[in-house]
Order: structure tokens, then sequence, then C-alpha cells
């Protein structure tokens, strides 16, 4: 069998490294540069403890009050766009409570097997930093800390393995000296962790270029057609690989290689400074240490239209953060540009995966929004299934043509 990954990022890469299990050959396609998008940007947070649906209860409404507010943590932009319309339908409906509820479940079947993945990447010889330190998140009080423990909340029941272990300001600050005198109390996650996303994308493309497989850069691929039992993958100047399986993993760029298929989606550290990753509940903000660096990461825009980082926003990140420590972050003036850029996010906040309806041999494995450093390991499990040609119940939840009904 020849496979065929199109998208370098953290979820094609850990597809790849699933499938040197089930294929004669593998070759990873990127229009760019391998880990160069959403993966080169976020906190590298292994999160099973908060990997729950964005489309809950209450998020519409906040939203949208959010709307004009250019410093919230959550914007919904609104378009008279058809499709953004649609997509904002959908958002809401899945928004209802036993809606969400399904989609905690559909998450955590995939949660529940990413950490033995990235264990076994690990064995096997994939090299990348990882801490298991879990996630400290702090708060000025108890309210809040209100969001976070009902999210986790609605984990317990269906079976989560992981525990909150509550404590005052003045404990987290024993635990973690770089806090500030506004937190007021924190709770800690035990199962999470964290890693250096960029590393465990490059980990992963040298693992798998050492046993065979071939990663290629800056090839962008534009179309997919039949030919015989075998799927001919076109770019600008014609055909750039053939594969017995292709797995769609490049984001946005799914849509348009989808669509011809009759499938629609809509889609350097200071002394002082923190040790473990932190989510500050009040402004949504989360941080992960380095060797070397702090990165810091907020804000969110459904509808967004402009992809370039925004250097009021990223001085609104540092200007929220430093409350919470007790060293200084880093100079007004030295304060970088930072980073953003588009995910692709489903109305329903879970992942496209599975096969394509009426494409055989076609896998779509992307719509991660905000989980991808997360759930890819599991998805990478589920890929090399799906090219096995079984049908996992565990991804059932999860099938790309679920919005096209």
């Amino acid at each position: 069998m020849r496979a065929a990954v199109v998208g370098g990022g953290v979820i094609g890469m850990a597809s790849a490294f699933a499938l040197l299990d089930v294929a004669d050959s593998v070759e990873v396609l990127d229009a760019g540069v391998v880990g160069g998008g959403a993966s080169a940007g976020n906190t590298g947070w292994v999160s099973p403890s908060i990997a729950t649906p964005l489309a809950a209860p209450g998020v519409l409404t906040l939203g949208l009050r959010s709307a004009l507010d250019p410093r919230g943590a959550l914007v919904i932009r609104p378009s008279l766009d058809p499709a953004w319309i649609a997509w904002l339908w959908r958002f809401a409906r899945s928004s209802r409570r036993a809606v969400y509820r399904s989609g905690v479940a559909a998450l955590l079947e995939l949660t529940s097997r990413t950490l033995d993945e990235l264990d076994r990447m690990r064995e096997a010889g994939v090299e990348f930093e990882e801490h298991r330190a879990g996630v400290l998140v702090v708060a000025r009080d108890r309210a809040g800390l209100h969001w976070f423990e009902k999210v986790f909340d609605e984990l317990v029941p269906l079976g989560f393995p992981g525990e909150l272990r509550h404590m005052t300001g003045d404990e987290a600050r024993r635990l973690e000296p770089a806090l500030g005198a506004a937190v007021g109390c924190a709770t800690r996650t035990t199962i999470d962790r964290h890693v250096a996303p960029e590393s465990l994308v490059a980990g992963l493309a040298d693992f798998v270029r050492a046993r065979g497989a071939v990663v290629r850069e800056g090839v962008r691929v534009s179309a997919l057609r039949r030919a015989g039992d075998a799927w001919v993958l076109e770019g600008d100047t014609g055909e750039v690989a053939r594969a017995d399986v292709v797995v769609l993993a490049s984001a946005l760029g799914t849509v348009d290689l989808l669509r011809p298929l009759g499938l629609k989606v809509t889609l350097p550290l200071a002394e002082g400074l923190p040790t473990m990753p932190l989510y500050l509940c009040e402004p949504k903000i989360g941080t992960s240490p380095y060797a070397g660096r702090l990165r810091i990461a907020g804000f969110f825009e459904l509808g967004a239209r402009d992809g370039a980082a925004s250097p009021l926003r990223s001085r609104q990140l540092v200007e929220e953060t430093r409350p919470y420590l007790s060293a200084p972050i880093v100079a007004d003036g030295d304060i970088p540009a930072g980073w953003a850029g588009f995910r692709p996010a489903t109305p329903d906040s879970l992942p496209l995966l599975g096969p394509v309806p009426g494409a055989p041999g076609v896998v779509v494995a992307t719509g991660h929004g905000m989980l991808g450093v997360t759930l890819a390991p599991a998805t990478g499990v589920a890929v090399a299934a799906l090219a096995r040609g079984e049908r996992p119940d565990w991804i059932a939840a999860l099938d790309p043509a679920r919005f096209a009904r």
C-alpha cells in the first residue's frame, strides 16, 4: 500500500508516523514548511482535562456579546456571507446541552488514546521536548475557577481518569514561585502534559524520514484524480504523487480538495518566570515554559478574515499575564509582534476524521481547532486503522460527511 499525507503539521506528521506500520511507502507533501502553520504558534498542551467542544451552552451568547469588544478573549465576527451564516447556525445547534455532551464523549474517545500514542512515539525514538507537570489553572478568586471546574465535571461521569487538586493562592505560590500576589486560588490537573510543538513535528519528520518515508516541502496539492485503483495528486505543474491511500490533513486547504469529490466542509526565559504551564482563568490565557522562552497564547475569533498578527493584541496578552506573575515578563519596548493564523474549526468543534463517501482510499483528518496537539497522536492511530480498511467505532461521531446530511 502506498500512502500520501497532504499537510505537514502535527496532524499530518502523526498520521505519517502511524502509517509506517501499515503502508509499504509513506509520502508527506506540504505546501509550505513542515510545522510552519498552527503547529508553530500554540502552547503545545496535550491536555485531555480541557478537551471539550468550543460549541458549548452559553458560548454563542458570550461571543456575540464580545463582537464589538476589541479586547475580548472569544469574539464572533458577524458576516453576511451565506456560508458563514450556515456555519454559525450549525454552531448554535451544536451548543445545545445534549449535543455538547455527545461532543465531550466523542473527544474523550480520542484523548483516552492520545497519551499512550505519544508515549509510543518517544519509545520508538522520536525526539521532542516534553514536560509532565500537568497544568496549573489560576484565578483571582473561586468565581474565576468556576468555568474550568464546570468543564471538568462533564468528563468525570464518562470515566475520565484525571483529577483536580485544589489549592489556595499561597499553596499555588509554593508550588510555582513565579506566581504573583493577584492569584487567590488554583487548581492543578494531574495527567496533562505540554510539548514544544515545533520539536514534536520536527522529531516526527526526522523519524519517518529515517524509516524511508519521503517528506516534501513547498509542494502544493491542488486536486485529486482517480486513476484505476490509485489516486493521482496534482499540483500546479501536473502530477506530484500517486498513492492508494490519501490522508487530507492540510487544515483549511482540505476544503478545496474535497469539493470535487462531492463533500463540502466549512471550515528567552528570564529568572523568576514560570516552570509550569499556566491557565489564567479571568483573561482566558494559556502560558507554556520552554527552554529559554515563555509562550503566551489566547484569543479566538470566529469569522475573522485577517490572519495577520496584531501588535495591540500581542501587547494585551503580555499586559493581562503580568498581574499573575511575580517577575517582569518583558520590557514594554521588547514585546514581540506575535503570531496569528487560521485554524480549521467545525461547527460542533469536533474534528473531521474518517473516509470520504464515494472516494475509496481518501481519508480526512482535519478540523481539530484548538486541540491539534492534544488530538494528533490519537488521530494518527485512527488514520492507520482506516488505511487498513477498518472503521473504528470510536470515531463514528467524527464522520466528515455529518454536515452534508
